[in-house]
């Protein structure tokens, strides 16, 4: 429920500012990494905007995969259990999570 708060008020403050009235989406990415159920967000999501201009939008969420950066090549890559986690190029584990993490509002469609 938080994401879906801060996601809510951030598109509002989106809307004001750019003095936006209907709003027909709000398009979300989804880091894989954060646990967010997409059906969960969902209804949290109509629950949360009742009452606002965002009423009876739609919410669109994309899953943005988890990926790293290899510490020893500097190669990005995307870390699964078929790599074993290691660096697709130079099979080092010494990485750092680069993409995957976060729930970003990436854009609102309205009039």
């Amino acid at each position: 429920m938080s994401y879906v708060n801060r996601v809510v008020n951030l598109a509002l403050e989106t809307i004001e500012e750019n003095k936006l009235n209907q709003i027909q989406e709000v398009q979300v990415e989804l880091g894989a990494m954060t646990g967010v159920v997409p059906e969960l967000m969902e209804k949290c999501y109509r629950q949360a905007v009742i009452g606002t201009t965002l009423e009876g939008s739609a919410l669109t969420m994309t899953l943005q995969p988890v990926m790293a950066r290899c510490l020893d090549c500097g190669n990005e890559y995307e870390p699964t259990k078929e790599n074993d986690y290691s660096c697709t190029s130079c099979h080092s584990h010494h990485s750092q999570i680069i993409a995957g993490r976060s729930v970003v509002l990436k854009n609102i469609i309205g009039e």
